[in-house]
């Protein structure tokens, strides 16, 4: 698997992505590795033709591809990289709107995932919570905290992509970073 995040360049790209089966096939695949159509099925609750199917629209924009490690139906597949960035300012008014529809499955998707999780933790360490905070930063001093953020992620990376061990009682620790700026006069 790469370690280099993948940059989404095309609204074909971030439009097949943005289906929520497609996503869900994505994020298990970067997480536990190579998987067959039947095994996506049984984990995501769906048909294996259903997770054919979508595989096949991944793979046409290199987002997924097959092991050729398998025989007749058993096919694993295996995610190209892990992590995506995309931009949603550019002058293509149709992957401007490819990439909101893809951020907002990605946002629905964690929140629904925090909701569901954010009780069980067994130990008040495993209580993560949320963080919301405001400053006043220059342009220059919010590009290096936003790769600051992602450094402190990428710290941890070869755990998943398996470029490093994880160690015991490790679990993994989902994270949705949003920042946004208020316009010249929004206050």
């Amino acid at each position: 698997m790469s370690f280099d995040t993948r940059q989404l360049t095309t609204a074909a790209e971030l439009k097949a992505l943005a289906h929520p089966l497609r996503l869900a096939i994505a994020e298990r695949l970067g997480i536990d590795g190579p998987m067959t159509a039947s095994e996506l099925a049984e984990v995501l609750d769906e048909t294996p033709a259903n997770c054919s199917w979508h595989l096949r629209k991944l793979a046409e924009h290199g987002l997924v591809e097959e092991t050729n490690e398998g025989r007749g139906r058993r096919r694993p597949w295996r995610a190209t990289s892990v992590g995506l960035t995309w931009d949603e300012g550019t002058d293509d008014p149709n992957r401007n709107a490819a990439g909101r529809e893809l951020t907002e499955q990605i946002i629905q998707r964690e929140v629904d995932r925090f909701r569901r999780n954010r009780i069980v933790a067994e130990t008040d360490e495993w209580r993560l919570g949320a963080i919301q905070n405001a400053v006043w930063m220059t342009e220059a001093e919010a590009s290096v905290w936003h790769d600051d953020l992602k450094e402190v992620m990428m710290r941890y990376r070869g755990r998943l992509t398996g470029d490093a061990d994880r160690p015991d009682g490790a679990r993994l620790v989902h994270m949705l970073a949003l920042a946004s700026v208020d316009r010249e006069g929004d206050r």
